[in-house]
């Protein structure tokens, strides 16, 4: 049976941007926030008020960031950091709160997807995976927490899993283990830490290309030849899947966690919001 194709003509529905000021002074801590999701969640929260730390392994990455949020006069600090290495992800924090005070929003959204048929999965892109979307977000939510409880001032972590948390995709073993992961870390770790004040949440969003490391030209490659379809004809194959039609951007993304990390989301914690544009139905 060949692929489904793109039966009609996508729409362009432009993002709503971060609700201004809602996060005003607040600390949040961003790891990931060189490209993609992460960049766009840490310029959303920047934009609502927040001071961000922005934790990449590619420091030049992360001071494009930086670039982005200083032309909105966002208060920002850069920190190169690993985050499957337990000794950069403390003292990220520790640097993190001696700058900008103390730290109540932690999202963990730096990832990798490596992409292999079952029979082929080399099994170092296997553990490479699973350092980087779960020991790293375990190592940061960690953190997180042991700060947010000094504190008692209570807080919000939003991990950033994906659709493909809820509802696996083919040839793709790895991102779909550690993203189903993450939900259960963060249902498990809002029982937890509930009676601190502390919130935990995740969003699942589905396919984001804009700026995306994960979706390169190698990925778009294999996406085309698991369709059997052409490399450019991926991005609209995967935007027709979608109820509405659109393509989803950072934007779109960062608003959720702006709203999670807001007094507004108060009573919200081990939950999953899928913003997808409708691909997957959570029943």
């Amino acid at each position: 049976m060949s692929p489904r194709k793109p039966s009609r003509q996508t729409q362009s529905v432009p993002p709503v941007p971060a609700i201004p000021h809602v996060l005003e002074d607040r600390v949040a801590l961003i790891t990931g926030a060189g490209s993609g999701l992460g960049r766009g969640i840490a310029v959303g929260l920047a934009r609502a008020g927040a001071k961000v730390a922005l934790l990449d392994i590619d420091l030049a990455a992360a001071r494009e960031t930086e670039a982005l949020i200083a032309a909105a006069a966002g208060q920002t600090l850069v920190i190169r950091a690993d985050v499957t290495s337990e000794r950069d992800v403390a003292e990220a924090f520790q640097q993190t709160v001696r700058a900008l005070g103390d730290l109540t929003i932690c999202v963990p959204a730096a990832g990798i997807a490596p992409a292999f048929a079952l029979v082929d999965f080399p099994v170092d892109a296997w553990r490479k995976a699973l350092e980087v979307n779960l020991t790293g977000y375990f190592l940061v939510a960690r953190e997180a927490a042991r700060h947010m409880i000094a504190q008692k001032k209570g807080g919000s972590i939003i991990l950033v899993s994906s659709k493909s948390g809820l509802e696996a995709s083919k040839a793709n073993s790895a991102y779909n283990a550690t993203k189903a992961g993450e939900v259960h870390l963060a249902r498990g770790w809002a029982l937890e830490l509930g009676p601190a004040g502390i919130r935990v949440n995740a969003v699942a969003p589905g396919n984001v290309f804009k700026g995306s490391k994960i979706w390169n030209d190698e990925y778009l490659k294999t996406c085309a030849r698991k369709r059997g379809i052409k490399p450019e004809e991926v991005i609209p194959y995967y935007v027709s899947l979608t109820a509405l039609g659109i393509e989803i951007e950072p934007e779109d993304v960062a608003g959720i966690v702006v709203w999670l990390a807001s007094d507004a989301a108060r009573t919200i914690t081990g939950q999953v919001i899928v913003c997808d544009a409708g691909q997957v139905f959570v029943r």
